[in-house]
């Protein structure tokens, strides 16, 4: 990672996020690696989470990688994995019983009150702080990004944060189009414009099928079609729920590698972007058009080849 920041710095790249779960490297040793090994670029967490670390903890990593960076960290929020967060004693389900929108308010509300340096004082329903202050000067600005599926969280975020991170990784123009309008009505209320960032897979090649192949492969983009990913975003792109059934049942049944055979090319043409630099530029296009403002690339496979090709400069 250290590597890949210093290429995309070199590159012209606006900024580097990395996310993190419960079975993934950490996201801030990830952070200290790009940012001893990079000067002038971004880094973001995309995202951390609410469950695992105590919002006065985040506050005091962010602020202290603020002053490792100079001044080059961006706050990258989310709610949790839904998967992976009951595997510590966390339910995500029922939202009316878990209320993930009020978390994600008093994790921000406890976070900037540590930022600004003054003794905090915090009774919430998920998080208490009494009398607490951050024991060194913050003297960077933090940009704070929320990321979230929910409309309602969307439209409160856009209230509230510098920016969104709109996609969980596999959606498609039209549904992450869907997602800008939630964010807009938040705009729209607060007078105010946000950063819109949205996640990508990409696969590039000069050989399609080539490119299709490695996100057919990807585990975790089986993982999403099968279980994660609405329907109703793939039905413009003219993939039904039932040129879906067979990839989704051979997968209900454990039938991995079947599933990875069934998938149609056209939801992974629609959900992700694959091929070579001139076909991944105008599938960018299409999300910018949507109102995405920061597209943030996952390349996997040929990560050299994606990198160069995408380059703000053209490598």
């Amino acid at each position: 990672m250290a590597a890949i920041a210093k290429k995309a710095e070199r590159l012209g790249f606006d900024s580097v996020w990395v996310h993190e779960s419960l079975f993934q490297r950490d996201v801030v040793t990830y952070i200290c690696a790009m940012a001893s090994a990079t000067s002038r670029i971004r880094l973001g967490s995309g995202v951390i989470n609410t469950f695992t670390r105590h919002p006065v903890a985040a506050a005091t990593t962010f602020a202290t990688l603020a002053e490792l960076s100079h001044g080059r960290v961006n706050f990258g929020l989310g709610l949790g994995s839904f998967p992976t967060i009951p595997l510590i004693g966390h339910d995500v389900f029922p939202v009316e019983r878990t209320r993930p929108l009020r978390r994600i308010k008093e994790y921000l509300d406890v976070v900037r009150s540590v930022w600004s340096g003054r003794p905090v004082n915090f009774e919430g329903e998920f998080f208490r702080v009494h009398n607490l202050k951050l024991g060194f000067e913050l003297k960077h600005r933090i940009p704070v990004f929320v990321a979230s599926l929910s409309p309602k969280t969307l439209r409160y975020a856009a209230t509230a944060a510098d920016g969104v991170i709109l996609s969980p990784g596999f959606n498609t123009a039209w549904g992450v189009g869907r997602m800008v309008e939630s964010v807009a009505s938040g705009e729209r209320k607060a007078g105010r414009n946000v950063e819109r960032a949205s996640y990508m897979m990409a696969s590039l090649d000069r050989d399609m099928e080539k490119a299709r192949r490695v996100m057919r492969e990807y585990y975790f983009f089986v993982y999403q079609l099968a279980e994660v990913v609405k329907p109703e975003v793939l039905v413009p792109y003219g993939v039904t729920e039932e040129k879906l059934a067979p990839m989704k049942e051979a997968w209900s049944r454990g039938m991995v590698e079947e599933a990875k055979r069934m998938i149609p090319d056209e939801a992974i043409d629609a959900l992700t972007i694959c091929g070579d630099g001139d076909t991944a530029i105008a599938r960018i296009k299409e999300h910018l058009d949507r109102g995405v403002t920061l597209p943030i690339l996952m390349p996997i496979g040929n990560v050299d080849y994606a990198m160069t090709e995408l380059a703000p400069g053209g490598g």
